[in-house]
């Protein structure tokens, strides 16, 4: 190609420029960039702009107002990203160059790619031409190949439009939703917001899906009848079953069901007696007869990302971010993998040279692998045609080893996804392993047993996984086989097995990582269904970060390896599909904007038209957000029953809890979250119609599960121990009593009980006055008007104003009860019953001096007792106690130093016997 001047080549990545350089030949490494005779040559790392953020187009949007929205830009601008802008700076001098020609774009070949490029320079605010190199390949004849045959910038325009629109419709949506339903969900006392996107919530929703199975489920006990068989050389077990099973159509539809029924289950007692009765008047006339076939299993495809995360979690329990961090650094830093982030399973066909070189280098490493490169070379690469497919790779191709070797043992989580990838290498291009399968029926009369196994005859691909090549069979042949192919056998005995039903487990991170890949298969609209065929929802680079924003954001947690959503999770995809505006809570969105987008692409449908649909669709969602009622997003449910405390009220649901109606003066409520489980409308309606039922799963506050049963109580729920006693609750976790008793008097001149669990101290006190709250009660730093009146009154010892005070608050609060905890350690102190008691009797605690801070300094302090039963620390002079205690004991204090400066001595000392006061809550 002859050229005038020098043409700044952009990659994406330091590697892919890199590799550009090796291929062309004739570079000098500058900062920051590669300079030849006719090239500059720099990168991207990612995306090196961001949209600006609604506070950056006018101040007043830092304030999250329903009036501000929606937020729809005149123009989408964009801005350097903090940690980018050095490199940007590089860019833009090597753009300055005079002898520079124009732009060789070299990002990845897709949309993504595009757009980093065109935000760069768009940036650079430059109208030089730009050209397009299209690599698929990166060997380095394939990138002369390309350079050879540029392509227009211009070619590209439509590609362009489409990951613009992508990425403001995604900012759009994601600004807009987020700000109206923080504003209208989040609480006074809530920390955080309660974010909404367009592929976030849809991955919400199919998580929260799932849970309100598990949480409607209820255990159906049902029966299974094990057989045990012998032969003259062998014994073996079978499971009874019903040949002529079928599914009920719910169970076609219902997953939950499709777990309920199987063909090997009874759920009749009567019908099991039935069945064990005739079985053991029979069990003489047992035959057995069974098929034997050899089954191949092919080697499996290469890794892309997902799949790589999911192998991951499945063997490891890692999260699917953990996988992703290694993987890129044994791709950056150990030079040891390829790029990671690439959903392709193939690899380009001019990579077979390639592949045949990595075996060679790992032949002659000594590594545990060397045998089995070996043995590849000597019988050649197999499943070629499995492996190498241009059509099947996009801008990236499968992840595969480099051909390297690690100069030191690699460690944790590089050392497993290092082996994962070079084992998933060498086991593509090996032989299929054969199975044996052998199923067994046996009858006794019109009964049926079945036994299934399996045995590895010929290890083939497996072998590389360390699998014992020499296993034998564990289920020897029938022998006395008949002309019919039965063979008479022994009957030993007949147990039946009583069991319970289960609901589907949560979903794993494995699991979610394949929903997401496959969000298509679950839309019923064809066109929709395939434009997400190819992408399902999120993609491989992003996945990974949507999990972790989900828990990041306080929707789910991880318990093992399995993605539980917790009740602000359930609560925001409940609220969106009443408003409704379920659709956000749905893949169908992204389905549509791909079709829409991928339209784009071949220019049938144009950026303005596009954005157009996502403006009206936004304003759309808002203006629902805004105007929604809390309680008529619930008034076509029906009530759940009548309340167990006023016996008069029904209860209904709201957002925040179920409540007891047509009784104003009611106080019996529900929340709809109780240690750490969201509380469902089946569990309310069980505990109004039943009283106690369960037993029921939760976790504690440290995200250990345990069961209990469930009751109501007080003015809500109460949790019950197997043998039908209350447990109480230290914190957010359900502990079992271990000590409790009554006080007749305490602090409060009102009788308390005092109840001792596995972690705390906790006192339960009668009805308070709220006036004689206001004796108790000190001025807070920065108090409502009426309690700065309580506090002033208090303080100049106006009786009659602290009446006056006391009267407005018991009309305003009316009697209450109140609760006080005290945790067993606290700051680093064990805390005694004694101590506890010590405290709720006469409203503090003697001084203590063995506190401990974070930093483990010792402290001293006075534990006085608040109004709302909390605690506060009344600071004291350690140094002091801790002398008069040695001078009580008989012992002399030890000297003090005497001062240098005797004013500033004096400053301290009296600093020191200051009393300062820090509430604490437990």
């Amino acid at each position: 190609m002859e050229q005038a001047g020098k043409w700044l080549v952009i990659a994406e990545k330091p590697s892919v420029a890199a590799d550009i350089t090796k291929a062309l030949g004739g570079f000098e490494k500058k900062e920051g960039y590669f300079e030849s005779q006719d090239y500059l040559v720099t990168w991207a790392v990612g995306h090196l702009l961001e949209l600006l953020s609604p506070e950056d187009i006018d101040p007043k949007y830092k304030s999250w107002l329903l009036k501000d929205l929606p937020i729809i830009p005149a123009v989408f601008q964009y801005k350097p990203k903090d940690e980018q802008k050095e490199r940007l700076k590089t860019i833009k001098d090597l753009v300055k160059n005079h002898e520079l020609q124009g732009f060789i774009n070299a990002c990845d070949a897709g949309r993504e790619g595009e757009l980093i490029f065109r935000e760069v320079y768009e940036f650079c605010a430059s109208k030089k031409s730009i050209q397009r190199l299209w690599l698929q390949s990166m060997t380095l004849d394939s990138i002369r190949k390309e350079f050879r045959e540029l392509k227009s910038g211009s070619d590209f325009d439509h590609l362009w439009d489409a990951a613009r629109c992508r990425a403001e419709s995604d900012w759009l949506i994601g600004m807009n939703a987020t700000r109206a339903m923080t504003r209208r969900l989040k609480s006074r006392f809530e920390k955080g917001s309660w974010s909404v996107g367009r592929v976030q919530t849809p991955t919400l929703a199919l998580l929260v899906k799932r849970e309100m199975d598990i949480l409607k489920h209820r255990p159906e006990p049902f029966w299974t009848v094990e057989g045990r068989f012998s032969t003259p050389t062998h014994e073996y077990s079978a499971q009874w079953f019903d040949p002529d099973f079928k599914k009920t159509q719910a169970a076609e539809e219902e997953e939950s069901a499709a777990v309920r029924e199987k063909e090997d289950r009874i759920f009749s007692h009567a019908k099991l007696e039935s069945i064990v009765s005739e079985l053991n008047t029979h069990k003489n006339l047992s035959a057995a007869k069974e098929t034997r076939k050899e089954s191949k299993e092919t080697a499996p495809q290469l890794f892309d990302l997902t799949m790589l995360q999911r192998e991951a979690n499945r063997r490891y329990g890692m999260s699917a971010s953990r996988t992703l961090q290694a993987a890129q650094r044994l791709y950056e830093k150990h030079k040891l993998l390829t790029y990671p982030r690439t959903d392709s399973k193939f690899l380009p066909e001019d990579y077979v040279e390639v592949c045949d070189n990595i075996f060679k280098r790992y032949s002659e490493s000594a590594s545990e692998f060397s045998k089995f490169c070996t043995r590849i070379i000597k019988n050649g690469m197999l499943n070629k045609d499995r492996i190498f497919n241009n059509k099947m790779v996009s801008d990236h191709f499968a992840i595969i080893p480099t051909g390297e070797v690690p100069d030191k043992p690699l460690e944790g989580d590089d050392q497993r996804i290092y082996e994962l990838v070079i084992r998933r290498f060498l086991a593509a291009f090996m032989p299929p392993a054969v199975w044996a399968k052998v199923e067994r029926i046996t009858k006794i009369k019109s009964h049926h047993f079945r036994t299934r196994v399996q045995d590895l005859t010929t290890p083939g691909w497996r072998e590389v996984y360390g699998l014992d090549t020499d296993e034998e069979s564990r289920l020897p042949k029938l022998d006395g086989v008949g002309a019919d192919g039965s063979a008479a056998v022994k009957t030993e005995e007949i147990i039946p097995q009583e069991h319970a039903t289960k609901p589907a487990p949560r979903i794993t991170e494995a699991k979610l990582l394949s929903l997401m890949e496959n969000a298509g298969r679950s839309v019923s609209d064809e066109e929709i269904a395939d434009a997400l065929k190819e992408k399902g929802i999120g993609t491989p680079a992003t996945r990974a970060e949507v999990i972790e924003n989900l828990i990041g954001k306080s929707y789910v947690m991880r318990t093992g390896k399995a993605l539980k959503p917790v009740a602000k999770g359930i609560r925001l995809v409940d609220v969106l599909c009443r408003i409704p505006v379920d659709v956000l809570a749905s893949v169908e969105l992204t389905g549509e904007m791909e079709f829409d987008l991928k339209r784009m692409e071949k220019g049938e449908k144009t950026r303005a038209e596009f954005m157009q649909n996502m403006t009206n669709f936004t304003t759309d969602v808002v203006e629902k957000a805004r105007s929604f009622d809390y309680d008529g997003i619930y008034a076509n449910e029906l009530p759940l029953g009548t309340c167990p405390q006023c016996k008069n009220g029904k209860i209904i649901e709201s957002f925040w809890v179920y409540k007891c109606t047509d009784n104003p003066t009611c106080e019996f409520v529900i929340w709809k979250e109780k240690n750490q489980r969201y509380v469902d409308r089946s569990l309310v309606a069980d505990v109004l119609a039943k009283g106690v039922c369960g037993p029921f799963e939760f976790m504690t506050s440290g995200g250990t599960p345990f069961e209990a049963w469930v009751g109501p109580g007080g003015r809500g729920l109460l949790l019950h121990d197997a043998e039908g006693k209350p447990m109480e609750q230290s914190g957010t976790a359900e502990m079992s009593i271990i000590h409790e008793e009554v006080l007749p008097t305490t602090f409060f001149n009102v009788p308390a009980r005092v109840v001792e669990t596995e972690t705390a101290f906790i006192c339960e006190f009668g009805v308070l006055d709220p006036a004689a709250e206001a004796v108790v009660e000190e001025k807070p730093k920065k108090a409502a008007s009426r309690k700065k009146a309580a506090a002033a009154a208090a303080e100049t010892e106006d009786s009659a104003a602290a009446k006056k005070t006391a009267k407005s608050r018991a009309k305003s609060k009316g009697p209450r009860k109140v609760t006080a905890r005290m945790p067993k350690i606290l700051c680093g102190r064990p805390m005694s019953i004694d101590d506890f008691k010590l405290y709720v009797t006469t409203g503090a605690t003697p001084a203590i001096t063995d506190f401990k801070s974070k930093k483990g300094r010792p402290f001293a302090a006075i534990l006085q007792i608040k109004a709302n039963g909390n605690f506060e620390f009344k600071f004291q002079s350690r140094k002091k106690l801790v002398a008069e205690a040695a001078g009580e004991e008989g012992q002399t204090p030890p000297e003090k130093k005497p001062a240098r400066k005797t004013t500033s001595k004096a400053k301290v000392v009296k600093k020191t016997a200051e009393t300062s006061t820090v509430e604490s809550k437990v």
